[in-house]
């Protein structure tokens, strides 16, 4: 920041002391050169001398100010401060100052050595001196513990410390910390790593520096692995490879294997977080340790759990590569890690689209029974089973293995896994029960948030979005999407920004749409077919927003052509099917709603959901309609009624229009009234634009006829 003027300096010394004499507010203003911390610590440093002083509940110049011998730096001025106090007192701060920028006065004793009373009184002097201050806030936790007046002055404090009186002073921290709190402290572990990595920094070539590496690597883990239990990967995965690093530098015999063991438990903490890019490079380091040890099962392992970020990453191709190269060994003595590698490229070939998904998917959920695998692993294999039967488009066998997986997820206390099941669960009932859809991802949410498992979350908010645009609360929808955005802080995650878009574009809100879609990321070039279809779908909706109807065809049409790879359940089969044939109808392209139609001939009722069960005989109704076929209005009357029972109020307005074009048409300007009217008030309790605006040119056309 530039410095402050004169007049703003001078009103700055005035507010601290009343009535400062002009020469001496131009001493200090010249002396601070327009830094106001500077003049604040000058104010300070003259309370200490007792030439300023409080009186009234302000603070009065009393006598002469003499010359300033203030240090051209504000951390000189800072040390010059430090320096007048009493010796004892000046050590009390240099302990404070490890403790931390807040402290309470119990933990400041016992680092000290000194008795608590003496603590206070010495504490009480700082205050005076506005060395430090207490935390007065009432809703504050830390109400009654004492803090730094500002980090530079305990910065400084620090800074006094020879490199031995740190380390001494850090190990009596962490010696406290491990004292106070239960369990050795574990609730702090974080905390007391710290205080062991910085008594290392502090003297890196000490005799004992094999201990006190040992002790903050102990630390690391430790802070790591309750990292895991409430959520925080992030947390965990620095914790896991900081201990990792430095066991490289240990001359521990042990070192080489558990730092290989540490790197790939922090990969698949980055992975559950998401970062797949991060959890590739650890792999990476871990593979390479392992490879050194010879160890070719770890390396396996390892493998495959490379294998499962390149398939988050959508990059099917290699993940395919990877985990199958880690089955031929793998597969030689199955156990555990045979069985997470086989439901990785069940995964992989599931998402995918082809035939082996189903034979591997099978393969997996028979191992993991036979070998009776941990609750955590043998939920995800359920996952990966339940997606391959929907692939095949038995959607009530697929939420049956769905609701175990999460039962199971639940029973072994991973939430992670319980709320995965449940995203998915979501996704599958929403083509037949969007009302169940939305209960089963609300309480998604609700695991996820406890533990703070991004994927998880976003799967799960995705999922009521979803839900709710289906049901027409669609301001329910945007809710939950600006409450994962602004409450769970997820708004960088690819399907947050994809159901923001779509329901942006569908709403006819197209800058915020391209704005979202632009933080897609991987998303818009995965080979994953569900990322293609989510691209495809969003841009058909957009494209419909901005009235480019052969753009919707194509892109709509290019949605659905995923089928095979996910179900014809999936939204955006069901969705971007009525997008492509009202499209097409629009062009009078009878040959490409001819095509459409043929699409879903032949399969049987079971395995079309309800929403085609009533846009087909729409896509019928209107074809019907423009050859002036006499049973035209009759198919209108039957499709409009399924709409009603087995659609969307979003897909019910667009048939209600589509009649009443056909009515218009048809010379029956009074009967399509009341359907324009019914239409337009849905697309304004939705929210959407280019719906309303429909029904205002469909009710102009009427009146123009008229």
């Amino acid at each position: 920041l530039d410095p402050l003027d004169p007049a703003s300096m001078g009103a700055l010394l005035d507010a601290l002391v009343p009535g400062l004499p002009p020469g001496a507010a131009s001493a200090i203003a010249d002396q601070a050169h327009g830094i106001p911390l500077f003049a604040v610590e000058t104010i300070r440093a003259l309370i200490d001398r007792d030439v300023v002083i409080p009186s009234g509940g302000v603070y009065r110049l009393i006598g002469e100010l003499g010359a300033l011998t203030v240090p051209d730096s504000l951390h000189g001025l800072l040390a010059a401060r430090l320096d007048a106090l009493p010796p004892d007192v000046r050590s009390l701060v240099a302990d404070a100052a490890v403790l931390g920028s807040t402290f309470p006065v119990e933990a400041l004793s016992d680092v000290s050595g000194r008795a608590a009373d003496e603590v206070g009184d010495m504490l009480g002097e700082l205050v005076r001196r506005e060395v430090l201050e207490i935390v007065a806030d009432p809703l504050s936790p830390q109400r009654g513990t004492f803090r730094f007046g500002h980090d530079m002055l305990r910065q400084v404090a620090y800074d006094t410390l020879s490199r031995h009186d740190r380390k001494a002073r850090h190990l009596a921290v962490a010696a406290h910390l491990r004292a106070t709190f239960a369990n050795d402290g574990e609730e702090v572990a974080d905390v007391m790593a710290r205080h062991y990595l910085d008594a290392l920094a502090a003297v890196p070539d000490a005799d004992d520096i094999e201990d006190s590496r040992a002790r903050a690597i102990d630390e690391l883990v430790r802070a790591g692995e309750r990292a895991n239990r409430i959520g925080a990967r992030g947390r965990a995965r620095s914790n896991f490879a900081d201990a990792a690093e430095l066991l490289i530098a240990s001359a521990a015999a042990e070192a080489p294997a558990r730092a290989a063991e540490l790197w790939e438990r922090a990969a698949e903490a980055a992975g559950r977080e998401g970062d797949w890019s991060a959890s590739l490079d650890l792999v990476t380091r871990a593979e390479q340790a392992y490879q050194a040890l010879g160890d070719t099962r770890a390396v396996a392992r390892t493998a495959s759990l490379a294998g499962a970020a390149l398939r988050g990453w959508g990059r099917h191709a290699e993940a395919r590569e990877r985990l199958e190269n880690a089955l031929l060994v793998l597969r030689q003595d199955p156990d555990v890690d045979t069985v997470h590698a086989l439901s990785q490229l069940a995964g992989v070939e599931i998402m995918a689209g082809t035939p082996a998904g189903d034979a591997v998917s099978a393969e997996a959920i028979a191992t993991a029974q036979m070998l009776a695998v941990p609750h955590g692993l043998l939920s995800s294999v359920f996952n990966n089973r339940a997606l391959a039967l929907q692939n095949l488009n038995r959607r009530q066998e697929t939420a049956m293995y769905l609701r175990e997986a999460a039962r199971i997820g639940e029973l072994s206390g991973d939430s992670y896994r319980h709320a995965f099941a449940l995203g998915n669960l979501a996704e599958v009932l929403c083509a037949d029960d969007p009302a169940a859809a939305a209960a089963a991802a609300q309480e998604g949410v609700r695991v996820a948030r406890r533990t703070g498992g991004t994927i998880a979350l976003a799967l799960s908010t995705q999922g009521l979005a979803t839900a709710l645009l289906e049901l027409g609360d669609w301001d329910a929808a945007a809710a939950a999407v600006d409450e994962a955005i602004e409450k769970d802080g997820i708004g960088d995650n690819q399907l947050i920004a994809y159901i923001g878009a779509r329901l942006a574009a569908t709403r006819g809100d197209i800058e915020a749409a391209h704005a979202l879609r632009e933080h897609m990321g991987y998303m818009v070039t995965s080979e994953d077919p569900q990322d293609q279809a989510f691209t495809a779908i969003l841009d058909a909706l957009i494209a419909l927003a901005e009235r480019r109807t052969e753009a919707v065809v194509d892109r709509a049409k290019e949605a659905v052509g995923y089928w095979e790879a996910t179900g014809l359940g999936s939204d955006f089969v069901r969705w971007g099917w009525s997008l492509a044939a009202r499209a097409a109808h629009e062009l009078a392209d009878d040959t490409e709603v001819d095509r459409l139609l043929a699409q879903f001939e032949g399969f049987q009722r079971g395995e079309l959901p309800p929403m085609l069960h009533a846009e087909l005989p729409l896509a019928r109704a209107r074809r019907a309609g423009r050859r002036r076929e006499p049973s035209a209005g009759k198919q209108f009357d039957l499709a409009i009624a399924d709409l009603r029972k087995r659609s969307t109020p979003f897909h019910l307005a667009h048939g209600l229009l589509d009649y009443a074009a056909y009515l218009i048409a048809d010379g029956r300007r009074d009967d399509a009234g009341a359907l324009i009217d019914e239409a337009r008030s849905i697309g304004e309790r939705l929210g959407a634009a280019p719906l309303v605006s429909r029904a205002g040119s469909m009710s102009a056309a009427r009146e123009a006829v008229g």
